[in-house]
């Protein structure tokens, strides 16, 4: 392949959003509807289902809340977990402009067919697909857009677990996705996933928000991201040194990893996830901080109250598709009959 120019940031513009409705729809439904009603308007959401009669039970859940489902994009593929960030498709673009998929490994003993999906979608979307030789979950790998990842050390110590050393990794981090700086830092103590989204996530090429636990309530964890700051504080940018920004986390007791930098950046939206059980104070503050360094952008809540207790947040059940807005100006994936869906919507009113 072509050496690519760089992965883009979550927070860059996007020509659309995928979720993994395959499990949101019958675990997640209201998460999935606050997600749908947020989102549909502003951008285009293509919605992975197991079939046809899961498709038409989405479509129906929708038209209940008065959304517009005729907008939906649906595609079908026959894969098992809502993670649609860990396994699915990582856009890079060449030098010279063209787009590009990246397929790594996904080796969740029984989700075999999850690795297939950026494979299925470079095919609808017409893009060629390159094969990673890698282990690497999307949720582990932050870009700002310009060459820096931000990522764990859990990245290194899974692909050596299958004879990778630490070297091969970083050289194909540069080689498939164009990073030309790669900061590891220490995962969450007793966390599992060992994912970076859980407590860091760019909103600018030159700023970070990281987590920050209250001593009192996690030691560990408070040393653990005092000792990231610390790493990501010596981090140059092409603007200058990164700036590290502080957002509280909420509470992990019960060893629930609940996160409010597990975001969906949407266009000028930002959702943030909330959690019924946490302080309003404590959630407050972290809306304030999104707020104050993306002027311009509207907060959002939405409560990821269930989500998270399958160890994943609003990041993890979304991918983000950019630079192909011509794809969904003329409808090329396979959409829902607009007109049966305008005459079913229409006799719920009535």
């Amino acid at each position: 392949m072509s050496a690519p120019a760089c992965q883009p940031g979550d927070f860059e513009r996007h020509s659309a959003i995928l979720l993994g409705c395959n499990e949101l729809l019958p675990y997640h439904p209201q998460v999935l509807t606050d997600l749908v009603s947020v989102l549909i308007e502003r951008m285009p959401v293509v919605a992975i289902v197991r079939d046809e009669a899961q498709r038409r039970d989405l479509l129906t859940l929708l038209c209940d809340w008065g959304l517009p489902a005729h907008l939906l994009h649906c595609v079908s593929l026959p894969v098992k977990g809502m993670w649609v960030r860990h396994y699915g498709p990582a856009f890079v673009r060449t030098k010279h402009g063209s787009i590009q998929i990246l397929d790594p490994d996904y080796t969740e003993a029984d989700r075999a067919q999850d690795d297939l999906v950026p494979t299925e979608l470079a095919n609808l979307l017409k893009l060629p697909v390159t094969r990673v030789p890698l282990l690497i979950e999307g949720g582990n790998i932050l870009s700002n857009g310009q060459g820096l990842c931000v990522t764990t050390t859990a990245l290194f110590d899974r692909n050596q677990a299958r004879g990778q050393r630490r070297q091969e990794v970083e050289n194909g981090l540069r080689r498939y996705y164009g990073f030309t700086q790669i900061v590891p830092l220490a995962p969450l103590r007793a966390e599992p996933t060992g994912h970076v989204d859980l407590f860091t996530t760019f909103v600018a090429p030159d700023t970070i928000i990281l987590g920050q636990y209250d001593s009192n309530v996690d030691p560990v964890n408070h040393d653990v991201l005092e000792q990231n700051a610390e790493i990501l504080g010596r981090v140059r940018t092409d603007s200058g040194p990164l700036k590290v920004v502080r957002i509280p986390m909420p509470s992990n007791r019960g060893s629930i990893w609940r996160t409010y930098t597990n975001v969906i950046y949407a266009n000028d939206v930002v959702l943030v996830p909330t959690y019924a059980c946490i302080d309003p104070s404590i959630e407050q503050r972290a809306m304030s901080t999104f707020a104050q360094h993306l002027p311009g952008w509207e907060v959002i809540g939405i409560d990821a109250s269930s989500v998270i207790v399958q160890r994943g947040s609003l990041r993890c059940v979304s991918a983000k598709i950019p630079w192909l807005d011509d794809r969904f100006e003329h409808a090329r994936l396979a959409s829902p009959d607009r007109q049966e869906l305008r005459s079913r919507c229409a006799s719920l009113d009535t």
